[in-house]
């Protein structure tokens, strides 16, 4: 039996149809953001004080949040949105690289000059050895999580699954990837079971790039991801296949961004009520003019800085505790802001081409694909401590959060935040003392003197034990 046949009688498109009319309905997003308009500024601090108390907020709620158009009203939005992610994450921000291990792609994706038709694009992709000197490249940098990005490949789940394993499989003395992510489209039952199979395995992230389907079905001319039910229901396969963290997504500038934003709010609420599984991360890319895709040029819905820092800022009130990446290209200084308002994740680096990082790559299979300047970690880090935001590595105690999240993702007052931020110290600490120069040693040392001062008196005494015997060489501690 072909894997179609099977998964078409898992999900037989009655089945695809129905769950993605339940995941997104297009009308009624529009009728509640239409109804939300003009809100009075009662309305809107009546909604934010519902916010402050780090439980989320309701679809109707976000669609008014989504419709303030105030100047000063905006910026209480962004108050109350900074308050609540210093209280939740502390200034932490997780640093994550994204690898590239092919730029093979079956779909003609208007938007994308990695799709079929770029005949431009010379095509790789890279074996285990491959990647492997790629990912020794980046932990030898210091990074511990990975995001492997593929596109649509005929080279089916089982060189996915080697790609993962052979991550995972890398050692360079005693440093290794601690987590690997996956940026996978759409996937059939079958081929999800295999990747639920992988231990460690991060989060699959798919992002369904819009939630409206004629602007879905312009932008997408053909190949599997032309099926927009089939993508919006990606992750409820998952989901049954006992995948636990997923990812959602929105490419920022194909459509109106209020209701892209909205959608996914919605979808990641609805993830919650059927399945008990809250949206692990939200991420959401800003379209970007590349040369061979002409309709990265159209401003219709462009989405400045300050428009994304709200956009931010509203998802961080209704998703308290989901982690919100930053995955293209942004200044320094709404970097910084960025991070205020609700980012808790930044891709470092670039996905360009397979073996950018090794430098054994082709530059002519790049394709003019950037999420994010390439730029050298430790430079991030300094900059980062610098204006008082902590580089995070630990990506354990993050798996042990979201573990402890599943039973009710929505109630933030039991988010673990001191032993988080304890432990992020904690890996802080052991990149300073093996990768960082003393410029960066320096400067890092006050943003975790400023941190430690706010732990608890328990706590605070513990991570700096821990922090004496990482100086001795110890590594891996954790509260």
């Amino acid at each position: 039996m072909s894997l179609t046949q099977d998964s078409g009688r898992n999900w037989p498109r009655e089945r695809v149809e129905q769950t993605a009319r339940a995941i997104c309905d297009p009308p009624a997003i529009a009728d509640l953001l239409a109804a939300a308009a003009n809100p009075s500024p009662d309305e809107v601090r009546d909604i934010l004080y519902e916010a402050g108390r780090g439980r989320g907020l309701t679809a109707a709620q976000a669609a008014t949040l989504l419709q303030v158009t105030d100047p000063s009203l905006r910026e209480q939005v962004k108050d109350a949105a900074r308050q609540l992610h210093e209280r939740l994450f502390a200034r932490r921000v997780r640093l994550l690289a994204p690898v590239c291990p092919t730029n093979r792609c079956i779909n003609e994706c208007l938007y994308c000059p990695l799709r079929r038709s770029n005949s431009r694009l010379r095509r790789t992709a890279s074996s285990a050895r491959d990647l492997q000197r790629e990912v020794t490249a980046l932990v030898d940098e210091g990074h511990r999580h990975l995001t492997l990005v593929f596109g649509e490949d005929r080279s089916g789940i089982h060189y996915v699954c080697d790609m993962v394993n052979a991550a995972y499989g890398v050692r360079s003395g005693t440093r290794r990837v601690h987590r690997v992510d996956l940026n996978l489209n759409s996937s059939h039952p079958e081929e999800l079971a295999a990747l639920a199979q992988i231990e460690r395995l991060g989060t699959y992230h798919v992002y369904q790039e819009t939630y409206d389907p004629e602007t879905y079905a312009r932008l997408h001319v053909d190949g599997p991801k032309q099926d927009y039910a089939w993508r919006l229901t990606c992750h409820d396969r998952a989901c049954e296949a006992g995948l636990r963290d997923v990812g959602l997504g929105v490419l920022l500038g194909l459509h109106d961004p209020r209701f892209d934003v909205l959608a996914v709010l919605i979808h990641a609420q609805y993830l919650l009520e059927r399945y008990n599984t809250a949206a692990e991360v939200i991420t959401y890319p800003r379209l970007l003019p590349v040369p061979g895709a002409p309709v990265t040029r159209d401003t219709s819905w462009q989405v400045d800085d300050e428009a994304f820092g709200f956009l931010i800022a509203v998802t961080r009130l209704v998703a308290p505790v989901t982690e919100i990446v930053l995955s293209t290209p942004a200044t320094p200084e709404v970097r910084r802001q960025l991070y205020a308002l609700g980012v808790s994740q930044v891709s470092v680096g670039s996905l360009s081409y397979p073996g950018v990082y090794s430098a054994d790559g082709d530059p002519e299979a790049a394709g003019s694909l950037r999420i994010g300047r390439p730029r050298n970690l430790e430079t991030l880090v300094y900059r980062m401590c610098e204006v008082g935001f902590v580089p995070n590595f630990c990506v354990e105690c993050y798996a042990q959060i979201r573990q402890k999240l599943s039973d009710d993702s929505r109630q933030a007052e039991r988010y673990p935040v001191h032993r988080a931020a304890a432990n992020s110290l904690l890996a802080l600490k052991e990149y300073l003392l093996d990768y960082a120069s003393p410029e960066t040693q320096n400067v890092a040392a006050g943003i975790i003197q400023e941190e430690l001062a706010r732990l608890p008196r328990k706590v605070r005494d513990a991570t700096l034990d821990l922090m004496e015997e990482a100086e001795a060489g110890l590594r891996g501690q954790m509260l």
